[in-house]
């Protein structure tokens, strides 16, 4: 089977979905291929031939080899204002490589002016004109050969991500009309969402021959007529990653410890609604796996993609010393409030932890049900600041439990705290549409399609979103992320290149 990761999603580590489905159909004795179309689209269009049309452009193109090189060297990374100016030349080189005027293609994101992500038909007329993608010339020119160098019949895409949807389904289309022996499988983490719609009625049927829901291995060897496999957990096959191609200093892997969330209680998320079911191994047997993947690839970083990692394989974390640097996103647990628990934590490799804390209130948290209690959190920060390890803070604003008086909360929490913040992630809120939320408020289409997967709604206290973006912009970003010791995001990267930016020394 050959397994495609399409674009648009950020390029600097292989994909670690498609990684664990060949494993996957690797043991069970079925062959397999992964194809990361969307590094090598990205690669394709910043190396293709681009016009310049302004000084800025003209610069970034003579100096394109070198911001390429230069983004994949630690050196950079020693420099915040050096590494922006490298972004931000080579996403230039990016955007007008495309027609600027209907397309945005950065690299992070993907839009169409004339097509919606979110909307059934958009995504089925993207397949049927699928040579008006800007990526189309790339599916010839890369693609092909490639496809036709399969021997298998099916072909999976792993949609994944919003921007990676109308891309994905021009790349539908073009195999569906190109190769038609082949078979086209879809499915990943967005296709996932939108299968959890209690009105979704397949509006694809026609051009995709079948769509998997959820973790694919076993749907996938049922396909292959490998029926009631129960095994749920694989090491990821990285073996398609054998060039320097991703962006980021050194080779990062990205690894899963678990299956969905350990707490999956917060009434805010949105896997909260789709049912999604928690699944672990024993720690000392992810630890083997981990090894494995140590001993295998020798990789430089390793991201821990879970949902949050748990605090028994924490603990067995905290007892190894390993090869690479690691990170990921892990909750507020009584574990860290332990100095040395963190201190080993940073022997073992630990250079950043993602924390949801969304909220600096802690009424809100109780009503969030998040689990969270703030006396615990500052001990934390404080722990992990002085273990060395950097720590990404991510907020919530705007959910139907917080007023601005919550929010000034918040701003004054952080700005306690700030000495033991490195980075912040300011998110507003969406309502999941098919939450439990949502079924107490007023609420109105956010995006409009039939895929949709959020709603906006008239806030109970008064505190909408026009409201919200203006105390962020005017009042909470003047008076925290200014002249404090918290960092820039890293423009387009964010957490993913937030961690190669090293400790320099107490910021107390």
């Amino acid at each position: 089977m050959l397994l495609i990761f399409p674009p648009v999603a950020k390029p600097c580590e292989p994909p670690a979905g498609v990684a664990l489905l060949s494993s996957a159909l690797t043991e069970h004795g079925f062959s397999s291929s992964i194809l990361d179309a969307n590094i090598q689209g990205l690669l394709y269009l910043i190396n293709s031939d681009i016009v310049p049309i302004d000084s800025w452009s003209k610069r970034a193109l003579k100096n394109r080899e070198q911001i390429l090189a230069d983004l994949k060297s630690p050196f950079l990374y020693e420099n915040m204002d050096r590494y922006h100016q490298r972004v931000y030349d080579l996403n230039k080189l990016l955007t007008i490589s495309v027609d600027a005027k209907r397309f945005k293609v950065t690299l992070s994101d993907y839009s169409d002016s004339k097509l919606s992500s979110v909307n059934s038909k958009d995504l089925l007329k993207s397949a049927k004109k699928y040579k008006e993608n800007p990526f189309y010339n790339f599916f010839e020119d890369n693609l092909r050969q490639q496809i036709l160098n399969s021997d298998s019949k099916f072909i999976g895409i792993s949609l994944c991500y919003l921007n990676q949807a109308l891309v994905s389904f021009a790349l539908a289309g073009w195999i569906k009309d190109n190769f038609t022996d082949k078979k086209i499988i879809m499915g990943g983490g967005l296709i996932s969402s939108w299968m959890s719609r209690p009105d979704f009625n397949d509006p694809f049927k026609d051009l995709i021959d079948f769509i998997i829901k959820g973790e694919g291995e076993q749907p996938l060897l049922e396909l292959l007529g490998k029926k009631n496999v129960e095994k749920r957990h694989y090491v990821p096959d990285y073996d398609f990653v054998k060039e320097d191609l991703y962006l980021s200093p050194g080779k990062v892997l990205p690894f899963r410890s678990s299956i969905g969330c350990y707490w999956s209680k917060c009434s805010f998320c949105p896997e909260k609604a789709e049912t999604r079911p928690y699944s672990s191994q024993r720690a000392s047997k992810v630890l083997q796996d981990l090894k494995l993947i140590d001993q295998k690839y020798s990789p430089d970083y390793v991201h821990f993609i879970d949902n949050a990692v748990t605090p028994s394989f924490l603990k067995a974390l905290s007892k190894y010393r390993f090869r690479f640097k690691w990170y990921g996103f892990v909750r507020f647990e009584k574990e860290f409030m332990n100095q040395k628990f963190c201190h080993d934590l940073k022997k073992s490799g630990c250079d950043m932890l993602k924390l949801g804390l969304e909220s600096g209130d802690q009424n809100v948290l109780d009503q969030m049900n998040k689990g969270t209690d703030l006396t615990r959190v500052s001990i934390i920060l404080k722990n992990l600041h002085h273990a060395g390890i950097l720590t990404f803070v991510y907020l919530l604003f705007g959910t139907s439990f917080e007023d601005k008086k919550a929010a000034i909360k918040t701003l004054d929490y952080i700005k306690g705290h700030e000495d033991y913040i490195d980075y912040l992630n300011l998110a507003v809120f969406n309502l999941p549409k098919f939450s439990e939320d949502a079924a107490s408020l007023d609420t109105r289409e956010f995006y409009h399609g039939d895929l949709s997967l959020y709603l906006n709604f008239t806030h109970p206290l008064g505190w909408d979103r026009k409201k919200v973006k203006q105390f962020l912009d005017k009042t909470f970003k003047k008076q925290v992320c200014v002249g404090s010791g918290i960092r820039k995001n890293p423009a387009f990267f964010s957490s993913n290149h937030a961690v190669f930016f090293k400790t320099q020394g107490n910021k107390s």
